[in-house]
């Protein structure tokens, strides 16, 4: 009888059959929230990257290999290079041709030393000691040069390490060999330069000067010829500088002869025209000078107090008169009234006896009066005195104050005409000095340059090199070892870093949030496993075990009931959705009880070839009507509990067959028979079946394929589900590889699968 006319009568007697509803957004369910908010990011663990070199560990081997075989290879196909070295020292020299320190000051030792090192290897040294060595014709330095005799060559090379033949040897050797043109003389002196190696010894003055050629003799002579060439070359410089110097020093010399003689006919003629004695101290003059000063103004006054004096003396006596103490204290008239006192007392006392008629009192009487008369002719000696004194003090003192005058007027005139004689005094003291030092100094550059000696001295002379200086092949391949590991495991970082596929589930569920439901490792198709029946074919191993596993996350995906429709699909093809779905199917079986796997990819059908069974019958004719339910279209398979329905015959119009009423009558036909039903869909990136399906059943399986599948796929389908309220039960992880699996958080759990025979 047929099912679906059963379900069809069902419906009428009122008994409604099961009803398909498609399950609730996967955002919202409670399950799905719950994963996503406690799956947290963890941080990167040194096993981690370990995982990243044992995943490439390929591209780490083919890169190691590949740098140390070049290495190697290229070491011992390497031209050998022979290094010599010459050391020299270099003391610190400052050839001055002034001795002035505000002329020129001394360089800084680094500057000195940096232009020697700069000297050691400019392109002029090496051109002299290319020219010293006669390098053009040494085919070991020029391979271009072929012209020349081997005995020329071999002169060439001897002039380099004898000097004093290399004058004589200049003139033949131009005449032997023929100098190279400009051109390919720079490029002998780029090699030349390209070939030296000036190596300054730290905290010393020694530097070592190395030439590196594949000829051990020419680099031992190129080394010598260079430091031998460069003490040469700092003697030329000298002596040019000294001779240079003598120059100018000469004509400096004319110059200031001439300001000397200038400058001291000036101060002759200033001398001469001022009446100026020069003496050997012009301090005494006018020290003298101001001496006279001295005296005269001491004279001057004492002049003035005296007249002042008398001038006083003068006012007094002529307010005073007789009264006056000059007067009074005079011992001539203080004698005179005395005695004419004396004889005032007599007459008076014979006055009394005589008249004054009487001859004695006249005679008295003239005396007194002759007296008197003295007395009165001594007071005006004493005024005309006292005014002749006046008077000469008056004269004196004007003739002094004239002559301290002079005599100041004199020192002032001494002193600004001896200050500019000290002027051009100077002058022609500055002249005479510097003319002096310049004339020392040009006896000095005299000396000087005849002076052949350096400050450059050749501590060790260059040895011949026995061994190679390149290539050093131990050092080499263990740089290549080296150089190989870092940059295979930096290769493999880097291809990681770009990889954007799945390696394993943790990968999954920290990108996606959603639930890892496990994860198969990648089998090697034997004789014994042909078809991808590997729950069947290999129950007790692991990886059935795992196909149980996923199984059994499946039944508990859901907290309500388990999932009794069930898709498996995958973003892209290829990835191993067909092999998921009937080893789980098998799995399902043994737990679950009857269950069918159905083939919907009507596109790219996979399952008959797995069970090998005919497909010229099954879905697509089904949905196009050609054949019933009951007309062969369940297959029963060699697996207990498990029947499929191919896929049939590929349609032209594959998603009008999917999207159609025929195909969820028939889910809802056999949701009712069996215990659960897979369905193996197509891709569902880009295909509308897969869309269509996932929105009828329970829930879907997604299947990724490590290394694979990329993050964005992954991504898009998961927005895809969410857009039509799909639930994704999880996640099946396929093809994992074991340098995956051996360093992720599963490993101590799937090891086995690799020790499984």
């Amino acid at each position: 009888m047929d099912i679906l006319q059963n379900e069809g009568k069902g419906r009428e007697n009122g008994t409604q059959p099961r009803e398909l509803k498609p399950y609730e957004p996967a955002a919202l369910s409670t399950e799905q929230i719950k994963f996503e908010e406690f799956t947290q990011p963890e941080d990167a663990h040194l096993r981690d990257y370990l995982g990243v070199i044992m995943r490439r560990r390929w591209a780490v081997i083919l890169f190691f290999i590949s740098v140390v075989v070049t290495v190697t290879i290229s070491s011992y196909v390497m031209k050998p290079l022979y290094k010599a070295t010459a050391v020299i020292r270099i003391d610190n020299e400052n050839p001055n041709v002034y001795t002035f320190k505000d002329v020129q000051a001394a360089a800084p030792d680094d500057e000195y030393y940096e232009t020697q090192y700069k000297m050691l290897k400019s392109r002029a040294l090496a051109r002299m000691t290319i020219d010293r060595m006669a390098l053009y014709n040494n085919p070991a330095f020029n391979p271009s040069h072929g012209g020349s005799s081997l005995f020329a060559a071999i002169r060439g090379s001897i002039a380099g390490l004898m000097p004093f033949m290399q004058a004589k040897d200049d003139d033949a050797r131009q005449k032997d060999a023929g100098r190279p043109s400009d051109n390919e003389y720079r490029g002998l002196i780029d090699r030349f330069v390209g070939m030296l190696d000036i190596m300054p010894v730290k905290r010393s003055q020694l530097v070592d000067v190395s030439f590196v050629s594949p000829s051990p003799e020419l680099a031992r002579q190129a080394a010598n010829a260079l430091a031998h060439t460069y003490i040469d070359f700092n003697i030329d410089r000298r002596l040019d500088a000294s001779r240079q110097a003598k120059v100018v020093l000469e004509k400096q010399l004319g110059i200031l002869r001439g300001k000397v003689e200038g400058s001291e006919a000036a101060l002759n003629d200033y001398a001469q025209k001022n009446q100026m004695l020069i003496v050997d101290n012009k301090d005494d003059k006018q020290n003298i000078l101001v001496q006279g000063l001295s005296e005269i103004s001491g004279a001057l006054n004492t002049s003035t107090a005296n007249r002042i004096k008398a001038e006083a003396l003068e006012d007094e006596l002529r307010r005073s008169g007789d009264d006056n103490p000059v007067v009074l204290n005079n011992p001539l008239i203080q004698g005179l009234k005395k005695d004419f006192n004396s004889l005032e007392s007599e007459y008076y006392n014979l006055l009394r006896i005589y008249k004054p008629d009487f001859p004695k009192m006249q005679r008295i009487k003239s005396q007194m009066d002759a007296i008197a008369r003295r007395i009165a002719r001594e007071r005006k000696n004493i005024v005309r005195s006292v005014d002749a004194q006046y008077k000469t003090d008056l004269t004196r003192e004007k003739y002094l104050g004239m002559e301290f005058e002079r005599q100041k007027n004199g020192i002032l005139d001494y002193q600004r005409k001896n200050t500019q004689y000290e002027i051009l005094k100077r002058d022609v003291d500055a002249n005479r000095e510097i003319y002096n030092s310049l004339l020392q100094r040009l006896k000095e550059v005299s000396v000087s340059a005849t002076k052949t000696t350096s400050s450059i001295q050749v501590l060790d002379d260059a040895e011949l090199p026995e061994t190679p200086y390149k290539p050093n092949k131990p050092m080499n391949i263990l740089l290549g070892i080296v150089f190989g590991l870092a940059g295979g495991v930096g290769l493999a970082f880097f291809m990681e870093y770009f990889d954007n596929t799945f390696k394993n589930t943790h990968e999954i569920e920290k990108s996606t949030r959603l639930p890892a439901l496990g994860m198969i490792p990648m089998q090697k198709l034997t004789d014994s496993i042909k078809r991808p029946l590997i729950a069947h074919s290999r129950s007790r191993s692991p990886v059935a075990e795992a196909f149980r596993s996923i199984g059994t996350f499946i039944l508990l995906s859901s907290s309500s009931k388990p999932p009794k429709t069930i898709l498996v699909t995958s973003p892209g093809e290829k990835e191993g959705k067909t092999t998921i779905c009937i080893n789980t199917a098998m799995a399902l079986a043994e737990t679950m009880g009857n269950g069918i796997i159905i083939d919907a990819d009507l596109r790219k059908p996979r399952l008959h070839h797995s069970f090998e069974i005919e497909n010229t019958v099954g879905l697509s004719t089904f949905l196009s009507g050609n054949i019933e339910f009951e007309e062969g279209l369940i297959r029963k398979t060699t697996i207990n509990g498990l029947s499929i329905i191919t896929s049939g015959p590929i349609a032209p119009n594959p998603s009008e067959l999917i999207v159609s009423r025929r195909m969820k009558d028939l889910l809802e036909a056999l949701y009712t028979i069996y215990d659960f039903v897979i369905i193996d869909s197509a891709p569902i990136m880009g295909m509308p079946d897969s869309v269509y399906l996932s929105s009828i059943v329970d829930g879907s399986v997604v299947v990724v394929k490590a290394g694979h599948t990329t993050r964005q796929i992954l991504a898009e389908t998961k927005k895809i589900y969410r857009s039509i309220n799909a639930k994704i039960l999880g996640v099946v992880l396929n093809g994992m590889k074991e340098s995956d699996l051996r360093y992720n958080y599963h490993s101590n759990y799937y090891s086995s699968y690799f020790r499984e025979g």
